[in-house]
């Protein structure tokens, strides 16, 4: 019986002793599963960063570090405990795009710059006579789409072939003036600015403006016989008309654009005698409203040459 009893207590006092350290060898088995879990929690941050990114690399060089020789070091540690590894990745794509500005600045600025524009231009509207205009704008811009400037310009006829036709068909000849000059006061605005890809390789960028404004133009009439003395006709003009502007570089533009030029002419009246004096008849002479269509291209200059770019962030 003192055996049994004795027998007992040494296989209790066995088992007592034999499971706690059993129980401590258990831990260290367990040790490299969360090690290996992670291990892969920072194989996915790794994956979600682009290492190849050279935004990503030029903000480590600006920071003297290299992410690509320690990939931990591009992501910021979690703020938060059970932040997880999406969370983090997004913050870190985020802090590198930040200073990226979505909308591009404005190519080219005119505030306060002064544009010299000149231009060559022929008339479209009148089949009898033809001229070519070769002039030139002269415009202070007060802002970026508002301007007030000059224009003046000098003109060459050229009679066409309808005209010599005109008599030999009906037996008359017609009525005709040519133009000397014209100078205006006119202002400028821009109602449209955008761009496009040229062969998907550089940005052109343009503008649409409207122009008005009101000056003077100097006619003769083309005597139908043509050795009796003409006389000419200074006529308020006021103008309207529409272009494009195509942008070079800071300082050079190509333009076209149509303007309407409308005055009230005087032409050779139709009933004057071969001896007539002149002053007899400028006098009676044959007003009409005339609209002078003319398209013309050029360039423009602008000075200054260059520009300051300031605008809040």
């Amino acid at each position: 019986m003192t055996r049994t009893a004795f027998g007992v207590f040494s296989l209790l006092g066995l088992i007592l002793n034999v499971a706690p350290a059993m129980a401590q060898g258990a831990k260290p088995a367990a040790e490299p599963a969360e090690a290996e879990e992670e291990t892969s929690v920072k194989a996915d941050i790794t994956a979600d960063i682009n290492l190849d990114d050279p935004l990503l690399e030029a903000d480590a060089k600006t920071a003297g570090e290299n992410p690509l020789a320690d990939p931990s070091k591009a992501v910021p540690p979690a703020d938060k405990p059970g932040e997880s590894a999406e969370d983090v990745a997004a913050a870190a794509t985020a802090a590198r795009y930040r200073d990226i500005v979505v909308v591009p600045r404005k190519d080219f600025l005119k505030t306060g710059r002064l544009e010299l524009a000149p231009f060559s231009g022929i008339t479209v509207n009148d089949p009898l006579i033809r001229h070519y205009a070769f002039g030139g704008d002269l415009t202070y811009f007060l802002t970026d789409v508002f301007g007030v400037g000059l224009q003046g310009m000098y003109m060459l006829k050229e009679q066409t072939d309808r005209e010599g036709l005109n008599g030999l068909q009906y037996n008359r000849t017609a009525s005709i003036n040519r133009y000397h000059w014209q100078a205006s006061l006119n202002f400028t605005y821009v109602p449209i600015y955008g761009k496009f890809a040229l062969f998907n390789r550089h940005i052109v960028h343009w503008e649409t403006y409207a122009s008005a404004g009101v000056g003077m133009i100097q006619t003769e009439i083309i005597p139908r016989r043509r050795a009796q003395k003409t006389f000419t006709t200074n006529a308020i003009t006021p103008n309207a008309g529409m272009g494009i502007r195509l942008y070079l570089t800071n300082w050079l533009t190509a333009n076209v654009a149509i303007r309407d030029y409308v005055f009230n002419d005087k032409f050779e009246p139709t009933n004057r005698t071969e001896n007539q004096p002149i002053d007899v008849v400028q006098e009676n002479a044959d007003p009409q409203i005339v609209h002078n269509i003319m398209v013309y291209a050029g360039v423009g200059f602008y000075l200054p040459p260059s520009f300051s770019y300031r605008s809040p962030r």
